[in-house]
């Protein structure tokens, strides 16, 4: 049985919570459309849909916010790997 390594687990995790993320905001803007587009509204919009689409706003924000703050994680930790690298290769020569 082969066990995976702590760097192995770390993507498989983050992946999961991107992936909920991700489908937490697909929901979101789904849900978003369907109650502005097909929900006959009376002249203007009630205050509960006011409500609603207020929550499914701060719920898309969060997400966003989310996914970015993972994705630029990642990034930095890639980029100062490779600076890293960089510097032992020069101290080497």
């Amino acid at each position: 049985m082969n066990r995976m390594s702590t760097e192995e687990v770390e993507v498989r995790v983050w992946a999961g919570v991107v992936l909920a993320l991700i489908v937490i905001l697909v929901g979101s803007t789904f849900g978003i459309l369907y109650a502005v587009t097909f929900v006959e509204q009376s002249g203007e919009l009630a205050k509960i849909d006011e409500v609603y689409l207020g929550i499914l706003k701060d719920i898309m924000l969060l997400c966003i916010g989310a996914v970015g703050g993972i994705a630029g994680r990642k990034g930095a930790y890639a980029a100062a790997n490779m600076i890293a690298k960089k510097d032992e290769e020069e101290c080497k020569v």
